[in-house]
């Protein structure tokens, strides 16, 4: 593949993906209560939003691969073209473990809210001890979300943008300040389980700036490759 090709195709994903990601994150519901009672969960995930969310970022996934792709294909020198290298692969994992994800947060859980919020009795209370089990495995991938894809992720690519000259180094320490700030958030939750300040401020502070980032790295590499096709 052509490098014009490889910074086309980054920079459409890195647009298209982080701007679907961007909509679907604002859109997702936040009640923190739900974090301690999963009839709460449940009642939220009847809600029509629960799902469009879910499927925005669902779609929004695969097209950051293509947009991690052409960024490290951008990324010329060999000391940075090796760190972009390893975050390329960190993301293919990653973006692996986000459609999981999203897959049982999103969908399989909206599927256990109706069944619970249409029944009753023993078939209800069924239904609410699967969603526990639900919740549980969903909190396990995001938690890996926090610590690859939004952590190890962003820092990797953060070091190679510094080892190299294609882009301005503070969108490198961008990268890594936000992608710390993920991690920490991740290794916090990893022990203490899912709390507010965690959940619903530090890490959709940490996921906004990383998408903006990728959003504006698609500006970039487009005009990288409108420099390519003119030389």
């Amino acid at each position: 593949m052509s490098d014009r090709l490889a910074l086309r195709i980054g920079s459409v994903s890195a647009i298209v993906g982080g701007v679907l990601v961007l909509i679907g994150n604002i859109m997702h519901p936040r009640n923190p209560d739900a974090l301690n009672d999963v009839e709460v969960l449940l009642a939220e995930a009847t809600e029509g939003v629960w799902v469009v969310s879910h499927f925005l970022i669902l779609v929004a996934l695969v097209p950051l691969l293509g947009a991690f792709y052409g960024l490290a294909r951008s990324i010329k020198s060999d000391v940075g073209h090796e760190w972009a290298r390893l975050g390329w692969g960190v993301a293919l994992v990653s973006v692996a473990l986000g459609l999981v994800l999203v897959l049982i947060d999103g969908f399989a859980m909206a599927d256990l809210a109706e069944e619970w919020a249409a029944s009753s009795g023993a078939q209800q209370q069924a239904a609410l001890a699967a969603a526990n089990a639900v919740v549980a495995l969903g909190f396990a991938f995001f938690t890996g979300l926090m610590l690859f894809l939004f952590g190890a992720v962003p820092v990797l690519y953060g070091l190679a943008i510094l080892k190299s000259n294609e882009y301005a180094s503070w969108l490198g320490w961008v990268a890594i300040l936000a992608g710390v700030l993920s991690a920490v958030v991740g290794v916090i939750q990893l022990f203490s389980g899912p709390g507010t300040l965690t959940a619903f401020v530090l890490f959709p502070i940490a996921s906004i700036v990383i998408t903006l980032w990728i959003i504006y790295l698609g500006v970039l590499m487009a005009r990288q490759a409108s420099a390519v096709t003119t030389a």
